[in-house]
Parts: structure tokens; C-alpha cells; sequence
């Protein structure tokens, strides 16, 4: 489905602010088990609910100045960098996917959902079902006019069944728990939206980027190799890479070993 690229890059930028204003609330109280919903954005030192029109992505940070407009506190700016940063992904997803409405929906949850995974799952090692769970009903949803909705089943199935599996052997084996279940619902969800071979794409260059990272961060650092990695972000850039590029990279495999 073609619509005008520029209509595609301001829409998808907005919804990027807006989706930017709501990982905020995910950073904030996911980790804490605190409500989603309830109570409503509000001061985190004073309580006092915050009024729509101070809540409007970006803007109402500099609408306030900064500051609570009950207690008058400081508000920390990473709220509208955050919010920005969601723009701007935003944008370059609907760049990316010229012009293509089912493409940019997909691209757009690939990339910005990248700020949750990162901000979450490198300090506390979890990753929101809003995300993981979010992605597999979003692919499901967008295979009916793209993929197909039975190879998005198989890519469900085939991805998160296949790491759950892997997993768990891994976990009797070194008697140590394996991967995290985020991360087998966060790869179940990119098979939904690319297909168990482009989401075994994205597998293989995780891990591939997880390694190049770690191993020489920890020897560096002197930390314990055993301890546990956050893989999340490691495999959250990976998928827009191999939504992209994935059919490409795997010709250039077949063609080099067959």
C-alpha cells in the first residue's frame, strides 16, 4: 500500500513523540511493578496530575520550563530527549520505508521499540510484554497484507519455540538459567512480522553483536564472563538490519555455498 512518502514521514514522526511520551511511563514504572493505566501521568515528588496540554510530547517540557507546575521541582530532561528521540526514529522508519504503509508500521515498531529494550534490559535485565508480546500480536496482525498469516504463525512458533527449546537445554546443561523468556517472546514477535528466516537472520547477527560487545567489555572490565547479558538490545538492533537486508544477506549466503 503506497501513500505519499512525505504524509508517511510526518505522521510516523508524531506517532514517534507520542510513542516516546508513553516508553517514559514503561521506563519508569515497569521495573517498579507499578500500573500502566493507573494513576494517570503525574509529578513523581509532589503526585499532582499532570494536565493534558503539559503533556504533549516535547513541547510540554518546555511549556513548563522544566518544572513541575505544582511543586515547581526540576523535571529531569530526559523526557523530551526521550520523546525526541522517538521522533526521530519515527522519521527514519517512514524514510526507510519509502513509502510503503505496511512496511513503515513494521519498521517503525522495529526501531523505536529499540528505546524500551535498551533502557530496560541493560539495567534490569527484563524486557515488557508491551514489547515482546506487543510485537507478536502487531506481526500477526500485519501478515494479512504482507507475509501471510501462516508463515507468520510458523515464524511465531519455529522462533520462539526454537529458542525456548535452545534454552532450556542450555539450562540443564551448564545448570544456570538460559536466556530470559523476554527474549524468546521478543524473537517470536519478529517472526511474526518477517517470518522464521529473516527472524533467524536477526538470531545470528544478535548474537554475533552481543559477543563482539561483551566479551571484550568484560575483559576489559574484569567482570565475571558468566555473568547474565541483557541480549535484548543486541537482537532488537538486529531485526531492523534483517527485515531490510535479510533476503540479501541469505542470497549472498546461498550463493557462496551452493
Amino acid at each position: 500500500m503506497d501513500i505519499p512518502a512525505i504524509f508517511l514521514w510526518v505522521l510516523f514522526a508524531v506517532w514517534g513523540a507520542c510513542f516516546g511520551s508513553f516508553f517514559n511511563v514503561l521506563i519508569y514504572r515497569m521495573p517498579r511493578e507499578m500500573s500502566l493505566i493507573k494513576p494517570g501521568s503525574h509529578c513523581p515528588l509532589c503526585k499532582h496530575k499532570i494536565a493534558i496540554w503539559h503533556n504533549i510530547p516535547i513541547l510540554g517540557w518546555f511549556i513548563l520550563g522544566g518544572r513541575c507546575a505544582n511543586c515547581k521541582e526540576h523535571i529531569s530532561i530526559k523526557y523530551p530527549v526521550v520523546e525526541f528521540l522517538g521522533m526521530l526514529l519515527g522519521f527514519i522508519a517512514a524514510l526507510l520505508a519509502n513509502g510503503d504503509l505496511v512496511k513503515c508500521i513494521a519498521l517503525f515498531w522495529l526501531i523505536v521499540t529499540l528505546i524500551p529494550i535498551f533502557a530496560i534490559d541493560f539495567k534490569y535485565l527484563l524486557l515488557p510484554d508491551t514489547v515482546t508480546v506487543g510485537g507478536i500480536l502487531l506481526g500477526f496482525a500485519l501478515s494479512f497484507w504482507s507475509i501471510g498469516w501462516l508463515t507468520s504463525l510458523v515464524g511465531i512458533v519455529v522462533c520462539g519455540g526454537g529458542l525456548f527449546l535452545f534454552s532450556f537445554i542450555c539450562s540443564k546443561i551448564i545448570k544456570k538459567e538460559g536466556m530470559g523468556f523476554g527474549d524468546v517472546k521478543l524473537l517470536a514477535g519478529f517472526g511474526a512480522i518477517m517470518g522464521a528466516e529473516l527472524a533467524g537472520v536477526s538470531l545470528i547477527i544478535g548474537a554475533t553483536l552481543a559477543l563482539a560487545v561483551t566479551i571484550p567489555y568484560r575483559l576489559f572490565t574484569k567482570k565475571d564472563m558468566k555473568s547474565p547479558l541483557p541480549f535484548g538490545p543486541f537482537l532488537g538492533l538486529a531485526a531492523p538490519i534483517s527485515y531490510l537486508f535479510g533476503d540479501d544477506l541469505l542470497n549472498l549466503l546461498y550463493f557462496y555455498l551452493l
